[in-house]
């Protein structure tokens, strides 16, 4: 009996400590999930992906609603210098977005720029645009970016998502070094 009773102490003492060698050893979840979208960094509310190659970077971050639903994904990459814009967007948003009125960005309490959306597929609707620098400059120097869409199911009434600007300055600098 004395025997079985060391056998489970010893087991439970290694057991107990087996989480502080995994804290060293393993990924965390988020370690594997940045792993396999691509996550390289993290600035405030950005993040920076790029491809398996290193290259291909972008910044990237949900924007969300009043509930904390994600409404449209955002994805920011850097254009080529002497290009018009400084900055290429894309936004997607969900499948019965309403596309006639397209998708509109504003920063703070800023006037609100109007994009059209270009397509649809399985993952949502595509809105392609570029941001000068001056856009870009209002982007580093505001709290959030409001977007709104509207829906098939309710045209008269904007579905709002809010995009954090919180660490923004940071990742594009990030993005420009890589």
């Amino acid at each position: 009996m004395r025997r079985i009773l060391a056998t489970a102490f010893a087991a439970t003492t290694l057991l107990a400590t087996a989480p502080l060698a995994q804290d060293s050893e393993f990924p965390t979840l988020q370690e594997l999930a940045d792993k396999e979208n691509g996550t390289v960094a993290r600035h405030g509310d950005w993040e920076i992906r790029c491809g398996e190659d290193g290259t291909n970077c972008r910044m990237v971050q949900l924007a969300l609603d009043a509930e904390d639903n994600s409404v449209v994904s955002v994805t920011m990459q850097a254009l080529p210098e002497g290009s018009s814009a400084q900055l290429g967007v894309v936004m997607v948003s969900p499948l019965l977005t309403l596309l006639p009125r397209g998708i509109s960005v504003s920063v703070d309490t800023g006037v609100p720029a109007a994009y059209p959306f270009s397509w649809c597929d399985r993952q949502g609707c595509y809105a392609r645009f570029g941001l000068t620098a001056a856009q870009v400059d209002s982007f580093k120097n505001g709290g959030a970016a409001s977007i709104k869409i509207f829906a098939i199911t309710n045209a008269d009434t904007p579905v709002e998502a809010s995009l954090s600007l919180a660490g923004f300055t940071d990742a594009l600098t990030d993005l420009a070094g890589r």
